[in-house]
């Protein structure tokens, strides 16, 4: 039988647990680390502005 875990993956990239370095949960949802950089980036491009 295959561990549970094994199936978790990111809700906004779609990659699992074994793709990326951290899964971080929420309730009822995922993110990983490679998600959350992205995130950052476009938040210090909205915020530096023209």
């Amino acid at each position: 039988m295959r561990d549970p875990s094994d199936q978790l993956q990111c809700s906004f990239c779609g990659k699992s647990q074994r793709q990326v370095r951290k899964l971080i949960a929420g309730p009822g949802v995922y993110i990983c680390d490679e998600c959350i950089e992205l995130c950052n980036e476009i938040i210090d491009e909205e915020f530096s502005g023209p």
